[in-house]
């Protein structure tokens, strides 16, 4: 495909580092340092100017683009280059990155035909708040195609002596779809056995997945009340909203007396915010934050955010997530117990990556640091699927099953196609193209 990337900031280095493999990329910025960064470090094509003058587009040396993903630091500038951009050539989709959840209820992105647009912050608050409903969860990751989730649990405290094994924990509500340990992704085999600090990733129903991890996970909190939000910036101000439809306790810290006011404003008083002068171990005893069953380190440094963490451990909080956009510590805090949840600039990097591979008949997910990938098609009333055999690829392992009524199939399983089924499957994410390739041409 022909991309323009309109922002040469994080997400847009990102996006480019990865979209640049199997595709043409043109990075868009007014900022000629990053552009020069992303010259030497990439094989792409930059152009230097305003992404909301439509004489920035006029040396392009195409007619038409496929993709236009507009992710600059401002709303109004990634809405207003979506339209300026199609004045000089002609776009196949549009993906915007937005801070303003208030565009999830207007009608302007429909107006200007945007094909889709991430609001990073809320995905952020949705996975910590979606730690609560499953608080022994790394993560929770949902689809609108069937009730059934993807959820990561870190085996802690495993008492059985004969081991657990993959196919011990499998029935016909729940899959093993991958395991990470010693910071690689593993297809599961049925007689692979679970081991101590392994993070297993379930697929099936929510509720099988919380007895299961009753044997595998003995240290979390079986449920969570008072909650220590480290951070008051935009974001943690959002988490802080998003929890309190759980009626939770919740406590604010923050070292800046405008955030602290603006985090008042913003939660209505229904949050203890204070301000911190200081960020050593008297915020624990002196604030009573050892009493907490859960700490989220939600400041803007992914190092200060890690080292909260690690205190909270130290003061016997079990339950520790760190709000992260730099990958390279993923496998650092999986060690040390401490749950990644995506910061805003990660989260958008993924969900744009997502929203590229998805189509209105697939789904994807990447987890496990984007080491797997996950994919899932429903066989909708008009689909050619109907009545077709189903069969495995040959080329590449995966893990695949298929959804019907509720329940969990082996492909070997299910002779024919039926209207309403879904077919999922997990792999290694080196294996992303076959594992496309299979899907849309079941």
């Amino acid at each position: 495909m022909d991309i323009i990337v309109a922002g040469a900031g994080t997400v847009g280095y990102s996006l480019a580092q990865v979209l640049s493999f199997q595709h043409n990329v043109i990075v868009i910025d007014k900022d000629r340092r990053k552009l020069d960064r992303l010259d030497e470090d990439i094989d792409i094509m930059v152009i230097q100017g305003d992404v909301e003058d439509p004489k920035t587009y006029g040396s392009l040396l195409y007619d038409r683009v496929d993709l236009f993903i507009a992710v600059t630091d401002s709303d109004e500038a990634n809405l207003l280059a979506t339209l300026v951009v199609e004045d000089v050539v002609t776009v196949g989709r549009k993906i915007v990155r937005l801070k303003n959840d208030g565009f999830l209820t207007s009608h302007v992105l429909d107006k200007l035909q945007i094909d889709h647009a991430v609001f990073p912050d809320i995905t952020t608050a949705n996975k910590v708040k979606a730690l609560l409903t499953f608080p022994k969860a790394n993560n929770v990751k949902v689809f609108h195609q069937t009730r059934m989730k993807l959820i990561s649990i870190r085996v802690q405290s495993l008492e059985e002596q004969d081991g657990v094994t993959v196919k011990s924990v499998c029935n016909e509500a729940v899959w093993v779809v991958g395991i990470e340990r010693q910071k690689r992704f593993w297809l599961p085999e049925p007689d692979m056995v679970i081991e101590e600090n392994d993070l297993v990733y379930f697929f099936g129903e929510a509720e099988h997945i919380e007895m299961i991890a009753q044997r595998l996970e003995k240290k979390m909190p079986a449920k969570i009340q008072n909650v220590v939000i480290f951070g008051a910036n935009t974001q943690a101000q959002k988490i802080a909203k998003a929890l309190l439809e759980k009626k939770l306790e919740i406590k604010m810290i923050e070292k800046g007396r405008t955030l602290c006011e603006e985090a008042t404003t913003f939660l209505e008083g229904r949050v203890q915010v204070i301000q911190a002068a200081y960020e050593d171990h008297r915020l624990f005893e002196e604030e009573g934050v050892k009493y907490a069953d859960m700490v989220i380190a939600a400041g803007k440094s992914d190092e200060k955010n890690i080292v909260k963490c690690v205190e909270a451990k130290e003061y016997g909080i079990e339950k520790v997530v760190a709000i992260n956009n730099d990958r390279s510590y993923y496998a650092l805090m999986h060690k040390m117990g401490v749950v990644v949840v995506r910061g805003s600039k990660a989260g958008a990097h993924y969900a744009i990556l997502e929203k590229i591979s998805s189509s209105t008949v697939v789904t994807q997910r990447l987890f496990c640091g984007g080491m797997a990938l996950f994919v899932m098609r429903k066989v909708y009333p008009d689909s050619p699927l109907i009545g077709k055999p189903l069969k495995q690829s040959k080329k590449i392992a995966m893990v695949c099953a298929l959804i019907r009524q509720d329940a969990l199939y082996d492909l070997s399983e299910v002779r024919m196609i039926e209207e309403g089924d879904i077919i999922v499957a997990s792999g290694k994410i080196e294996d992303k193209d076959e594992i496309e390739r299979w899907i849309y041409t079941l």
